[in-house]
């Protein structure tokens, strides 16, 4: 009977040491760190509620060319992974109207799932007490903290693929039909969310080979599985190659000024990502000892293929992963576990109590220093470094007319036209053309030569030190 509460009592509390740090600053606005990934998230599923719920045609807010060959745009459709995460948030904007806080708790709901099932699938694999650290580790580091509650499909990814690979354990083990088609359910989704889910399939492929050898070839649920999780992908993927348009660039991601491989590449993926901002020295030091340990028997080499696969992912993508640091998300889980198994390691490094109780200080000392570390690196991320961006786009919402096209310049970042509740173009040149194309205010939160000259030729409705919002339609002689 113990055992059994046991078996419910913690997974039921990592997920709710998950979920709540995750609550710190739920209500932000979409304008702390990369906010522009954000706000064309949460503007997707905020105009499936304002104009129509369509999982084919997404869109955002923005009239700009996402494609490089400048290709137009005009419904603004966006393309690119399926929407499965901004339709959920619409579902929930739809009963409880739309707040950004609800976009929030879907991503917080889903990495704690995800915090579950890595509790689950160490247990299955080590033991409780690995399974625990490893959890809590993920429940805790300040990174993961801050990525598993933006408004981002990232934390979903990661949790559908750690999902995934719990549930190919079980039907390896099991050979059972429902556990077949509940994996292909769960691995398909995690592709159509992020397609780098497919790197999972290399510790699948490993664990399938180890249990079942060349048997896997001549089973029928393999085939059954690979069909079903790779086809909603593949009727995507079509779907979106016909429409260029809606696609913003993705070559770059690959190796844009050919950084793979040179210092720079080593220098921002392991010393500033890695070490400084994920394990924050600390958690490295016990990252690296949980790989030597990893490796040593089989069940550990599981773990060790995990990570060579998201090293494969990041070579690959490597100026993706080299910009972004939220590109690095899905190594968490694989890191969690490599932490604990190197915190066990220095723990059981002897048996003399004096020697273990020293080793165990150790231990906790650098997850201390992980945790220390890691928060001061990630502590500004929840900041909102430009507030004015929303009190501009407050005023939008309120001065101007709901069908109102908005020109907000901000370097093209649409964080700050999401803000206005309307419609529009991030970046404020070629003003005249956008006025021919139907613009019809112009918000601004710096009192630069363009918006000095707008105010000069059109008509200011308001004008404070920290905006200045001008109606264009007085001076559409602009256009001409």
């Amino acid at each position: 009977m113990a055992k059994k509460l046991l078996k419910i009592i913690f997974p039921l509390l990592v997920f709710f040491l998950t979920f709540i740090p995750r609550l710190y600053r739920l209500d932000n606005p979409v304008a702390d760190w990369h906010s522009w990934r954000q706000a064309d998230t949460a503007a997707v599923a905020r105009n499936f509620v304002k104009t129509r719920f369509n999982l084919l045609y997404p869109q955002s807010d923005s009239l700009l060319p996402l494609n490089p060959q400048q290709l137009p745009n005009p419904d603004r459709l966006f393309i690119n992974e399926f929407p499965v995460y901004n339709a959920i948030v619409a579902l929930l904007y739809q009963q409880f109207g739309i707040r950004e806080a609800l976009a929030r708790l879907v991503s917080i709901t889903f990495a704690s799932l995800g915090a579950v099932f890595l509790y689950l699938l160490t247990r299955q694999l080590f033991n409780r007490k690995t399974a625990l650290v490893a959890s809590l580790f993920y429940a805790f580091n300040p990174y993961n903290i801050y990525y598993g509650r933006v408004i981002m499909p990232d934390p979903m990814f990661v949790s559908l693929s750690i999902i995934s690979l719990y549930l190919f354990i079980n039907w390896i083990k099991s050979q059972k039909w429902s556990h077949a088609i509940l994996l292909s359910l769960t691995f398909s989704l995690a592709m159509l969310v992020k397609p780098y889910a497919a790197f999972m399939i290399i510790p699948m492929a490993y664990w399938a080979l180890l249990k079942r050898g060349k048997t896997i070839f001549r089973q029928p649920q393999a085939y059954v599985i690979a069909l079903l999780s790779l086809t909603p992908f593949l009727l995507w993927r079509y779907h979106y190659q016909l429409h260029p348009e809606a696609n913003f660039d993705t070559v770059w991601l690959f190796n844009q000024t050919n950084i793979r491989f040179t210092g720079a590449f080593f220098r921002w993926l392991i010393f500033d990502r890695l070490n400084r901002l994920i394990l924050a020295t600390g958690g490295f030091v016990l990252f690296i000892v949980g790989i030597l340990k990893s490796y040593q028997d089989k069940k550990g080499g599981l773990i060790f293929t995990w990570l060579l696969s998201l090293l494969l992912y990041m070579t690959i993508f490597a100026m993706g992963n080299v910009t972004h640091d939220y590109y690095q998300l899905p190594i968490m889980p694989v890191a969690s576990i490599l932490v604990s198994l190197g915190f066990w390691f220095i723990i059981n490094l002897s048996k003399k109590p004096l020697v273990k109780t020293l080793n165990t200080l150790i231990a906790l000392s650098l997850l201390v220093i992980s945790f220390a570390f890691g928060w001061y690196e990630v502590r500004g991320f929840f900041n909102i470094n430009r507030p004015e961006i929303v009190l501009a786009g407050q005023a939008v919402d309120k001065l101007t007319p709901p069908d109102a096209l908005v020109i907000a310049p901000y370097q093209a970042d649409p964080a700050f036209l999401y803000q206005t509740n309307r419609y529009g173009w991030p970046l404020g040149v070629d003003i005249e053309a956008k006025i021919s194309q139907g613009a019809t205010h112009y918000i601004s939160v710096n009192h630069d030569d363009v918006a000095n000259w707008l105010a000069n030729q059109c008509s200011v409705l308001q004008d404070t030190p920290d905006y200045i919002l001008i109606d264009l339609q007085p001076c559409q002689h602009l256009a001409d």
